[in-house]
């Protein structure tokens, strides 16, 4: 089986030798890198050749593509998935890095169960060193994992630490939206497992790094309060479009809340949001709470009466 391994390149010229290094030392042998220069303004291309150079079996597996303009995430992701060939894929952001088992073990597992998504275990990298291995959900039931999911903030929605059968995307029509570079994982993996069939390994094959204060998930801009409800908008019109008996109508509207709690505590407006959400609560509880998150009574009780809800649901639902 040909694995594509995906990386988007912008400004990582700190962090890219050790996630080059790390993915040309993989045990998996047929293997192919992509990898996306987003017109990165500093010399993170030239060090990736240099790491290239010192690798010449992987060096003929590489491709290296550059944009004629900075696309940002979203897209460039979807130009990766474009431009790569295997019978399966993983991301890899370039500030991360790879443990050199990650694939044959994810590759491993996929070959065994047949699953078209195989989670593997995280780690997370501080100045203080590795953290212990994040284990994936244990849930083998796909349509609770995926009702947990759009509930938000429960189980892990990240694109990385995951392989996935190409066919997963392009049976699907599954393609990531230009413009949506902060919560672009959400708006993919959800869609995905509404498809997927799951399983899992303990095993540690990535390590995430938080030393990157570049990076997209330590800051909550406008534009990224944009990109995050714009996220939630492709979510709740794939839902609404593809599941007409509603098994997922409760979860999703729990989820769609977490997006006004969100808007709230980052004391942002509600009058963009509304009409980029598009999201009418049904139903006395779901309207109350809604009222609630807006402003109608101190964001401490409307957080706790939207959280008792969830854990409510969430402690019941199979």
């Amino acid at each position: 089986m040909k694995i594509s391994v995906l990386v988007p390149v912008y400004g990582v010229e700190k962090y890219i030798a050790r996630c080059a290094e790390s993915l040309f030392g993989q045990t998996y042998g047929d293997l192919e890198y992509v990898f996306v220069d987003d017109c990165t303004p500093d010399s993170s291309i030239c060090i990736l050749r240099s790491v290239m150079e010192r690798h010449p079996v992987r060096k003929t597996q590489v491709k290296i593509i550059r944009n004629d303009e900075n696309m940002g995430i979203g897209a460039v992701r979807q130009r990766l998935i474009d431009e790569s060939t295997g019978d399966a894929l993983t991301f890899v952001d370039s500030d991360d890095y790879l443990p050199p088992r990650a694939v044959e073990l994810l590759a491993a597992e996929m070959g065994r169960s047949g699953a078209d998504i195989v989670d593997g275990g995280w780690q997370r990298v501080t100045r203080e060193g590795a953290s212990a291995v994040n284990r994936p959900y244990q849930g083998r039931d796909e349509k609770h994992y995926l009702r947990l999911m759009l509930c938000q903030n429960i189980v892990s929605n990240r694109l990385w630490g995951r392989l996935y059968r190409r066919r997963l995307f392009t049976d699907n029509g599954i393609r990531l939206a230009p413009g949506i570079d902060y919560c672009e994982d959400y708006s993919v993996i959800t869609r995905l497992m509404f498809h997927a069939r799951r399983s899992f390994i303990d095993d540690s094959v990535y390590y995430y790094c938080d030393d990157n204060a570049g990076s997209y998930t330590h800051t909550m801009s406008p534009r990224h309060m944009r990109s995050f409800v714009m996220s939630n908008r492709v979510v709740l019109d794939f839902f609404t479009s593809n599941d007409p008996q509603g098994r997922y109508s409760f979860p999703l509207q729990i989820g769609m809340l977490n997006v006004l709690r969100t808007v709230r505590r980052n004391g942002y407006g509600f009058g963009d949001v509304d009409g980029l959400l598009g999201y009418a609560p049904k139903g006395l509880v779901f309207r109350m709470l809604a009222s609630m998150l807006r402003g109608k009574c101190p964001l401490r009780i409307a957080e706790t009466a939207y959280l008792a809800v969830r854990k409510l649901y969430t402690s019941t639902t199979k």
